[in-house]
């Protein structure tokens, strides 16, 4: 799955948007390593790695303003993947990002936002009440 679809959405329209705008990005990058385009592989994984730090940032204080109980294990998560995101960074400077490392980041997305993201929900949605 290389796009947002509505299965993943979590009901809370802020995350949701930041959801879709991510898999955006995901596609680009996935166009750049299919035309093997590097400058645009390079451009849109620092697109893709300041987009996922300002989501991380929000949803981060979505989950402390709801008292979410795992949050230090949901934020470990999010560090290590900024930190595969400035490898891969570091690493498409001299060659092109393959489509597998794409399809790697695109389902680590989509896993973490079924399974890892899904589990904040009900305590977001009982605050808005």
């Amino acid at each position: 799955m290389n796009e947002w679809t509505p299965a993943l959405s979590t009901g809370v329209p802020l995350l949701d948007e930041h959801h879709r705008r991510i898999f955006q990005w995901l596609a680009e990058l996935e166009s750049a390593a299919v035309e093997e385009r590097t400058l645009f592989g390079v451009y849109a994984l620092v697109r893709l790695k300041h987009y996922t730090r300002d989501h991380f940032a929000a949803e981060e204080a979505l989950m402390k303003s709801a008292g979410y109980p795992d949050l230090a294990a949901h934020k470990t998560e999010h560090a290590a993947f900024r930190t595969r995101l400035g490898d891969l960074q570091i690493k498409s400077m001299g060659q092109d990002i393959s489509t597998e490392t794409v399809k790697l980041l695109t389902d680590w997305l989509t896993h973490h936002i079924t399974r890892v993201d899904m589990a904040y929900v009900p305590y977001l949605k009982k605050k808005q009440k």
